[in-house]
């Protein structure tokens, strides 16, 4: 496996898992009970990354997972694709955390996922807008109903930076 096809292979993975690491470390300077949520999030993050890494491996490990996940009988080397694919994957979730943070998650959560499903994942408009509305309302239900936690409405709204 030459250089580049072991980043292709394991690239993404070791992103995310930085991404946790790093989430992680941030979110220890928050007070205790404010910092609850994004330790956890960058705990999943992190185990999530490495889950991905163990399943892109060539191991017995990595093969178990890689049928679990669904990805067992795939080639061994990816497809090669251009650096746009890449670039799109990583800039999707940066611009939903950008603009969460200017315009709160009620109000991005359904663009992105209605934007996503329907620009990337080829499903239809009305498809597309189900989804992103049942989504939405169930993160709504779940945080803001029956946890009492209100979700982050963005600084046009009234949040802090």
């Amino acid at each position: 496996m030459t250089r580049i096809s072991r980043l292709r292979r394991f690239g993404p993975s070791l992103i995310v898992l930085t991404i946790g690491v790093v989430f992680l470390l941030w979110a220890q300077i928050y007070p205790r009970n404010t910092g609850t949520v994004p330790t956890l999030v960058a705990i999943l993050t992190i185990a999530l990354g490495l889950l991905d890494l163990a399943g892109q491996s060539d191991t017995g490990l990595g093969r178990t997972i890689a049928k679990f996940v669904g990805r067992a009988g795939e080639e061994e080397e990816p497809k090669k694709t251009g650096w746009r694919p890449v670039l799109f994957s990583v800039l999707w979730p940066l611009g939903y955390v950008a603009a969460t943070i200017y315009a709160g998650f009620l109000l991005v959560t359904p663009l992105y996922i209605f934007l996503y499903m329907w620009t990337y994942g080829g499903k239809s408009l009305l498809a597309s807008a189900v989804s992103a509305t049942v989504t939405t309302v169930s993160i709504w239900l779940t945080f803001e109903v029956l946890f009492r936690y209100p979700l982050y409405p963005g600084v046009l709204f009234g949040g802090y930076l």
